[in-house]
């Protein structure tokens, strides 16, 4: 529970982290209004809101995770692979009048974007739309129904496209999919996924002894123009969210031995 409530309010993007950031600084002016440390610490707390909701705080915090990982632009470049496996990245649900209607995240829409671009590029005869209901409360479609149809719509067969329902975390992900795939005959693979998401993510692989084939996923939709630079915005503020949770992320990983290879 608590694990769950820290995911959900405890991110910059949080109105819950932005006002217990701006509380902390304005109860120090009211209880120690002669000393510089609440004046110092509003200071930086504005200064490190408008770095990282600018393109270029952004922009630093992927290429901390995301150096040296590209998309692939040729089959060769896949290793053989005939499958290609797509990572989830969030997803709600939202009902009434009795339907339900999924939402997904624009991290999990360009990745599954990505995926059908690779899918059809290397001719690959099996699509993995990998993502559960990590929040059963809260999201009452898995989050593979519609990453699957995402796919399936940018012009993959969709008798080439199979879910993964049941994970809840990456780590999840990297335990089930391999089964799912030497089940259906297939060993190697292509990894879709985020440019923060992927370090991650093919460790947690390489630990169960498998090693994708990477291709990331845009960070932002490439139909919009540039931002700014030095402008804050909503979607370099998204960005970084996503980018600050995977450095977290990564600690709790390696600090619970997942990101290496049990030994015997």
């Amino acid at each position: 529970m608590i694990l769950d409530f820290l995911k959900q309010h405890l991110h910059p993007s949080s109105p819950f982290t932005i006002l217990l950031v701006m509380s902390v600084g304005v109860a120090g002016l009211f209880l120690r209004p002669s000393s510089r440390w609440p004046r110092r610490f509003l200071l930086a707390a504005v200064a490190g809101y408008w770095f990282i909701a600018t393109s270029t705080g952004a922009a630093l915090l992927v290429a901390g995770l995301g150096r040296g990982f590209g998309a692939l632009h040729s089959r060769e470049e896949a290793r053989g692979a005939e499958a290609v496996v797509v990572l989830g990245g969030g997803s709600g649900t939202m009902s009434g009048g009795g339907q339900v209607v999924g939402v997904l995240t624009p991290q999990s829409i360009l990745r599954a974007l990505e995926g059908a671009r690779v899918a059809k590029l290397i001719g690959a005869r099996l699509v993995v739309a990998s993502g559960g209901k990590p929040r059963p409360d809260l999201q009452l479609k898995p989050e593979s129904e519609m990453m699957a149809a995402i796919i399936i719509a940018a012009g993959v067969p969709a008798d080439r496209v199979v879910q993964e329902s049941s994970s809840k975390t990456t780590r999840d992900q990297a335990r089930i999919i391999p089964g799912m795939l030497r089940e259906r005959g297939f060993g190697q693979f292509v990894l879709v996924t985020s440019p923060v998401h992927m370090g991650r993510s093919l460790a947690l692989f390489r630990a169960q002894g498998i090693d994708p084939v990477p291709s990331v996923s845009l960070m932002r939709s490439e139909h919009l123009p540039p931002p700014s630079p030095l402008i804050p915005d909503a979607a370099s503020l998204i960005v970084s969210d996503e980018a600050l949770y995977d450095y977290l992320a990564w600690i709790y990983y390696w600090s619970k031995g997942w990101l290496r290879a049990p030994t015997n």
